[in-house]
């Protein structure tokens, strides 16, 4: 009685012990677990999709996934963020060296808040595309957003996503990737959000690209000629082009119009050339000289102790993705095994006669309704 008195006891201290490590232990391992096991596996897919769909070698991905993630813990981002940016980056068709800068420059520019990584990575991919790699780097692209945000009034992302729109016009007729930023800069500081901005600027430039009849006759009086405005928007500049215009139809007489008949053309010639026109230059002579302006923003931004914080989060999140790896790796195949086990369950199931089938689920439903009994 007394053997069984202790053993009953010590049973029960071993229940409490149980249900503690289940809750203390076990629960929170298996969280931490499919945390691990969901951040491998989006980090696989984004990279599995550059292998699949852009068509770059096992070899290569698995060494641009080892870069990305280690990218990704210096500057405070999830691997996540960095596959999907990559992905973004390696379908504009860079490669090599020059991918992971433009990846690097497109985490920094995220870090000190630009934006969604992919949405940096995107708009920098196509501004080199559209001016050239040797005339437009990853880092040169990514100062003139951070410069573009710092001297105008305007959300970074919504900057990123609007600038796109204007890359080919611009590109095609001379006008720098600086200048396209400054000009929105220029126009956010009247109000003008980035949307809006880009309509303007494209309209602007399509005057300029193909002027109407009207516009041409305006010109010869001015004793212009549409290829001498092009000229000078390569060589001088749009918003001095734009001030060259404005005073010679000041000195024949002319309206604004003559030349912009266009009204999304004409407010935004009068934005940039108007009361506001001297703090104007001073946006474009930013935007000209913004070398080094997102590795600044960033080393400031890595001084800040919620930086610091959100890094070493990220650290410890990242070094889980190990664990993930391993997880997924180990799992893979049951799930397999228990998915072809159920499709041939079902195969079997849809092969039975329409009798045999009435009869399994009237047998169903008696087992459901009886119960324990």
């Amino acid at each position: 009685s007394s053997a069984s008195s202790k053993l009953s006891s010590f049973g029960s201290k071993m229940q409490s012990v149980g249900k503690s490590l289940s809750t203390r232990l076990t629960l929170p391992l298996v969280a931490v677990g499919g945390a691990a096991t969901k951040m491998a596996f989006d980090f696989d897919k984004s990279m599995t999709s550059i292998q699949a769909l852009v068509g770059v070698s096992a070899e290569k991905v698995s060494e641009m996934g080892e870069a990305a993630k280690k990218m990704a813990v210096d500057t405070g981002k999830s691997s996540r963020e960095a596959a999907e940016a990559l992905f973004f980056i390696t379908s504009a068709g860079l490669r090599g060296k020059e991918a992971m800068d433009v990846l690097e420059m497109s985490l920094k520019a995220a870090a000190v808040g630009l934006g969604e990584t992919k949405t940096i990575a995107d708009l920098s991919t196509s501004a080199m595309n559209a001016y050239g790699s040797e005339s437009l780097s990853a880092s040169g692209a990514t100062d003139i957003l951070t410069a573009a945000v710092r001297e105008g009034k305007l959300e970074a992302s919504a900057l990123a996503g609007a600038m796109g729109g204007v890359i080919p016009l611009a590109s095609n007729m001379g006008v720098s990737f600086d200048q396209v930023g400054a000009a929105m800069a220029a126009m956010s500081k009247t109000g003008t959000d980035a949307a809006t901005g880009a309509t303007q600027l494209t309209a602007i430039l399509a005057s300029l690209k193909k002027p109407s009849s009207q516009a041409v006759d305006a010109l010869d009086a001015m004793g212009m000629s549409t290829e001498g405005v092009q000229q000078s928007l390569r060589e001088k500049g749009l918003l001095d082009t734009l001030v060259m215009l404005q005073e010679g139809l000041k000195q024949t007489g002319q309206d604004t119009t003559a030349l912009f008949p266009n009204i999304r053309a004409l407010k935004g010639v009068l934005d940039l050339t108007g009361a506001g026109l001297e703090d104007n230059k001073k946006v474009f002579d930013a935007l000209t000289d913004s070398m080094g302006a997102t590795d600044k923003a960033f080393e400031k931004t890595a001084k800040s102790a919620s930086f610091k914080m959100t890094q070493g989060f990220n650290a410890m999140k990242e070094s889980l993705m190990e664990v993930g790896q391993v997880i997924m790796i180990t799992v893979a195949p049951l799930i397999k095994r228990l998915g072809d086990f159920f499709t041939s369950l079902s195969e079997k199931f849809k092969a039975l006669s329409p009798q045999t089938k009435k009869l399994i689920v009237v047998l169903a439903g008696i087992a459901a309704a009886l119960g324990p009994v």
